[in-house]
């Protein structure tokens, strides 16, 4: 009888907890998502145009950091990137400029995204807000507004901190496979941000 049991027992557990490694059931798919950086002050938001591209589609996708604070905020420049931004969008354009994005490919999510690799994509488009050459030691954030004031050799300039870039796959030199896709933001503080799609 007790093996009957134990049988009954190893039964329901496979059935409750196997299921969801074989065949994971993901999140729903947000257009955006935000995340608050407590210490610094602003929030980082991420948009995708889509949850769902055909293979040969576009994807447009959006970042940007604004300030919560009702002042001005002085937030001190840091390296402290939480992911290699030489394959971020943005980040890599000009020293300095402090947030950036990029794709993975599977299901990643603001609790597991260290596991993924950044995809090199070629054949995107978009026109990140470049800075003038030049990395500034502190952002002058103006209060509920994605604009900064910062100085640079040249003097002090206002940037508005915000980027995107298209991934238009049917001119692109290596088009996304059929799968879930994650889309990061990422900032120079560590903050990183995560929202999924699908490539049909």
């Amino acid at each position: 009888m007790s093996l009957v049991l134990a049988a009954i027992v190893i039964t329901v557990f496979a059935a409750i907890f196997i299921p969801p490694y074989l065949s994971p059931q993901h999140d729903v798919f947000q257009t955006s998502t935000s995340l608050d950086s407590l210490v610094n002050g602003f929030t980082l938001h991420l948009q995708v145009s889509s949850t769902s591209i055909p293979q040969n589609g576009t994807l447009v996708t959006y970042g940007w950091l604004n300030s919560t604070s009702g002042a001005i905020e002085n937030v001190t420049s840091s390296d402290s990137w939480g992911l290699g931004q030489d394959l971020l969008w943005g980040a890599a354009c000009a020293p300095g400029w402090p947030i950036g994005l990029g794709i993975m490919q599977g299901h990643y999510t603001n609790d597991n995204f260290t596991l993924g690799t950044l995809l090199n994509i070629t054949g995107y488009s978009g026109a990140p807000a470049c800075p003038a050459t030049g990395s500034p030691s502190y952002f002058l954030l103006e209060p509920h507004s994605s604009k900064a004031l910062v100085t640079l050799n040249t003097g002090p300039t206002l940037w508005v901190i915000q980027t995107s870039f298209s991934l238009q796959e049917s001119a692109a030199g290596s088009p996304l496979k059929p799968g879930v896709y994650t889309a990061v933001l990422a900032d120079e503080w560590g903050d990183v941000l995560t929202t999924n799609f699908l490539v049909s």
